[in-house]
């Protein structure tokens, strides 16, 4: 797991996708493809040269994380599929910016209490 202080000195945005939304670099990969208008499996598995059931786990992984969304399409002949889109660029980095609150409120509690008792447990 990559600390907060190497992040701090890592110019890579990567690693803040990797902290911030517990995503591994694939993960990220299946991401930035979907960024550049890659919307269904077997386009994404083709495009990275990876297998569809590899890339379906990143899927996953993303939906969790809130950073993309799934559409179903419906076929003329019966049947459907799932597209997938990237959540607007903005409500990402907003979801960033709640998240780095919260825990940045966490730390000054921490380091009240860790300052207020020399006894307290980390």
């Amino acid at each position: 797991m990559i600390s907060i202080k190497q992040i701090s000195n890592s110019s890579d945005c990567k690693n803040l996708f990797e902290c911030f939304f517990g995503l591994n670099s694939e993960d990220l990969k299946v991401y930035e493809a979907i960024l550049r208008g890659l919307e269904r499996i077997e386009e994404l598995s083709k495009a990275l040269g990876k297998k569809e059931n590899s890339v379906y786990r990143s899927i996953q992984r993303l939906l969790l994380a809130g950073l993309i969304y799934k559409e179903k399409r419906t076929l003329s002949a019966g049947g459907y599929y799932f597209v997938y889109k990237a959540v607007p660029k903005e409500l990402v980095a907003r979801e960033i910016e709640s998240i780095m609150n919260i825990f940045c409120e966490k730390v000054r509690l921490f380091l009240r209490d860790f300052l207020a008792d020399r006894s307290a447990e980390l």
